[in-house]
């Protein structure tokens, strides 16, 4: 278990001086030592851009979050009820009870609500 260990300890030696001297390198070639996701037209990346706009500070951070969860949850439910109703059409409530009910009895049909505009009359006595 000896040997084990001390072959863990050389590799990971051999390991971090490659990594260091990579990195010391690039810093003295000048080349920036982070990855950038993209590169907009005047050289920034996304990265930095999406950083100044919304984890700058917490609020914007916080407002970013919310809004994304409330967006993000919006857009998930549309969605999935779409691909929910056009995977079970003609088996819904909404199709069903018009194909086997076109006709419903007296006093079972959706009411309109009348305004009564009497009672506001009254009130100037």
């Amino acid at each position: 278990t000896t040997a084990r260990g001390e072959a863990k300890a050389a590799t990971f030696a051999m390991l971090s001086r490659v990594l260091a001297s990579s990195a010391r390198r690039a810093r003295v070639a000048g080349q920036v030592t982070r990855r950038t996701f993209y590169k907009t037209s005047e050289g920034r990346s996304v990265n930095d851009l999406i950083y100044n706009i919304f984890m700058r500070s917490n609020v914007a951070y916080s407002t970013a979050i919310i809004g994304t969860a409330i967006f993000g949850g919006m857009a998930y439910d549309s969605v999935f009820d779409s691909m929910w109703k056009a995977n079970n059409k003609g088996k819904l409530f909404e199709d069903v009870i018009e194909q086997r009910f076109p006709n419903p009895p007296e006093g079972t049909e959706e009411e309109e609500e009348e305004e009564d505009d009497d009672d506001d009359d009254d009130d100037d006595e």
